[in-house]
């Protein structure tokens, strides 16, 4: 394994630990805040893909399979869903936007996961985790 698969590899493994901690971080502080303006539903899918996202990226850098299959098909789902919500075919309610612009969070998720996607695909990252 080469020293640019193993940091590339990193990369995107602590992305999704930060992407996860972050956003845990932040619901949390909201709640305890009193300023948690989500519904029950809605909190609970945050708390769940937070954690999600960071049990995949520690998976990641122990190289399992299982957290290399999800994160690949998680990424796949999400992509699936910009595409929709671009095409007009579904819409959120906004309860699950961040401060960020909603186009550009949709894009910059996009641009993200079809990145993490192209990348892990590669013959070469695919082998590491069989």
């Amino acid at each position: 394994m080469s020293m640019k698969d193993k940091l590339g590899i990193a990369l995107f493994a602590i992305t999704e630990i930060l992407i996860g901690l972050i956003t845990l971080t932040a619901v949390i502080l909201s709640l305890a805040q009193g300023k948690s303006t989500k519904s029950l539903e809605v909190l609970v899918f945050v708390l769940i893909t937070a954690i999600i996202s960071s049990g995949l990226g520690l998976g990641i850098l122990r190289y399992k399979l299982l957290a290399y299959r999800l994160l690949l098909y998680f990424s796949s789902i999400i992509i699936l869903s910009k595409i929709l919500i671009v095409a007009k075919l579904i819409t959120l309610t906004g309860a699950l936007e961040t401060t960020l612009p909603y186009s550009l969070k949709n894009i910059t998720s996009a641009l993200y996961h079809s990145l993490l996607i192209f990348y892990f695909t590669r013959k070469s990252i695919r082998e590491l985790f069989n």
